[in-house]
């Protein structure tokens, strides 16, 4: 469940004292409202959010707005069973693809949920979709950890869907596999938790005065095939759509920015933005936000970097 990592995306602040991180984070669009909706038992408070269901589920709908304002909602595929003006139950078709539900409460911004519907997944028996490689996820879930079962379904991405707003400032083409890169359609999976836990970072990045519109997410999604074929551990989360690489690259030379301000790109940096992020946990507001963390040092074909998951369990570790 994501329901806190999504209700408080916004309710932290950390003290700042240069006057200059206070203008930064005021340029910064936080991209959230003033009313929150719960959707599948998850809130959010983001104008834009992505959900990734199967064919069929079913997932609660309530808009929790101050007062009597009245609320329209539109959808554009499901079935949309409306209990009340704020409440209701939409169910997801039997096909797969993109539909879009927005929420519009009188004299309020809107808000847009992006679902995709997935394709579903027979792991015993697909190791490819339409030509592209998946291969196999492992038998046995790690430690029984059901994180670890393969996944139902996978989203069926063309590349009229690189763009989409998953989140205010994530794409769903981040987060593709590096395989393949001209074969179409792709296949992902991806989890809500990763991408809200990479707006809460986004947004205390700014509050710190370190001015960045999104992430470079180095690696998103990797199916078991490419996570193989690169030599990475079988239990890997990014095969379950639940970790990411990112740095920091507001000028495009492709390497984690200068961020500490002594003239040059490395794992100090890289170190800094980890330090960030390790604040963020010491906050009980965000027990949700444990996962993975780990530092990686720069290499001759690649810039310094950070490794965030959402597995839900500390665990630490730095290859310098």
């Amino acid at each position: 469940m994501i329901r806190h990592l999504l209700l408080l995306a916004c309710t932290l602040v950390v003290p700042v004292s240069a006057s200059t991180a206070a203008s930064d984070a005021q340029a910064f669009d936080f991209g959230t409202l003033d009313y929150r909706i719960t959707f599948g038992g998850d809130d959010i408070a983001w104008r834009e959010f992505a959900f990734y269901v199967m064919p069929g589920d079913t997932l609660p709908l309530e808009v929790h707005v101050n007062g009597d304002s009245e609320v329209e909602i539109s959808h554009d595929g499901g079935r949309l069973d409306m209990q009340s003006t704020h409440q209701g139950v939409w169910t997801a078709p039997g096909q797969s693809g993109l539909y879009t539900l927005t929420i519009q409460p009188q004299g309020r911004e809107s808000m847009r949920l992006n679902v995709l519907v997935k394709v579903p997944l027979v792991a015993d028996e697909i190791e490819e979709l339409d030509g592209y490689r998946i291969g196999r996820y492992p038998d046995q879930a790690l430690r029984g950890n059901p994180i670890y079962l393969p996944p139902h379904g996978l989203v069926e991405v063309t590349p009229e869907l690189i763009d989409l707003k998953i989140s205010p400032h994530f794409t769903l083409g981040q987060f593709l596999c590096k395989q393949q890169p001209d074969h179409w359609p792709k296949y992902l999976v991806l989890r809500e938790a990763l991408v809200a836990k990479l707006e809460i970072i986004l947004a205390e990045v700014n509050r710190r005065g370190i001015r960045a519109d999104s992430f470079v997410v180095m690696s998103g999604y990797r199916t078991p095939w490419y996570n193989q074929a690169i030599g990475n551990g079988q239990y890997s989360r990014h095969q379950w759509g639940g970790a990411a690489d990112i740095y920091i690259d507001t000028n495009g030379d492709g390497r984690m920015d200068d961020l500490n301000g002594d003239g040059r790109s490395g794992l100090r940096d890289a170190r800094l933005l980890l330090g960030i992020i390790e604040d963020l946990y010491q906050v009980s507001e965000y027990a949700h936000l444990h996962g993975g963390l780990g530092l990686y040092g720069p290499r001759s074909h690649r810039g310094a970097f950070v490794h965030v998951d959402a597995r839900g369990h500390e665990a630490r570790w730095e290859l310098p």
